[in-house]
């Protein structure tokens, strides 16, 4: 388990280029069905390969108290982060890119789901949530979900998803891994964004050539 601070070893921002482009990438593939053709911009990834097993379905609230599963977004390309709902450090900037990538996604943004797991169970009620998703300025995104739910509920996704969490003694917020699933719109896990992994030293990513065609 790498320091929260470690992780996150990419330049500030570096996020919202690989998500908006990745995206863009897949959907242009997908408009073009042009699965064969290597893509310049997976050069500008920085993703790890996933064998595209079906990704794990849950069902938790999102900000609004509504019941949300992640099987409702099939036919969408899905942005899976976790996220603590307390934290100042680095998820706050992680909604910033989000938020980044939406606007650089332009009308593609309406076949993309961003979606937050909370990984505080200090702070895992529906109004948490919504204070986290209001005050970083994701309120004005429709397509934004930020689930929550009982402790059991939550540590249930984080186990089927690799996400280790730890609540440090009189701490404000929790230590967890920093990873974003990149999920096609059948519901399969494609890529996985790790900071820590095969990251350059200008805080970008590489894939390599063609990988990123298979996606979808």
């Amino acid at each position: 388990m790498f320091p929260r601070w470690l992780t996150f070893a990419v330049l500030p921002f570096t996020m919202a280029l690989v998500v908006a482009m990745a995206v863009s990438a897949y959907l242009y593939q997908r408009a073009q069905n042009a699965a064969s053709t290597p893509n310049p911009l997976v050069q500008l990834m920085g993703l790890s390969d996933m064998p595209g097993a079906q990704a794990p379905g849950f069902t938790l609230t999102d900000q609004h108290g509504r019941p949300v599963a992640l099987s409702a977004f099939r036919g969408k390309a899905v942005l899976l982060a976790f996220m603590d709902s307390r934290c100042t450090e680095v998820c706050p900037v992680l909604a910033q890119e989000f938020r980044l990538a939406e606007r650089d996604l332009g009308s593609q943004a309406s076949k993309v789901a961003f979606v937050g797991v909370n990984v505080d169970p200090m702070a895992e009620s529906v109004a948490d949530v919504e204070h986290f998703t209001r005050i970083h300025g994701l309120a004005g995104m429709k397509n934004w979900y930020f689930l929550t739910g009982p402790t059991s509920a939550l540590k249930a996704v984080w186990k089927t998803y690799g996400i280790e969490v730890i609540v440090p003694k009189n701490a404000t917020q929790t230590v967890h891994a920093d990873y974003l699933y990149f999920i096609d719109p059948r519901g399969r896990e494609r890529y996985l964004a790790s900071p820590q992994v095969d990251q350059h030293k200008n805080g970008t990513g590489y894939l390599p050539q063609g990988q990123l065609t298979q996606w979808g």
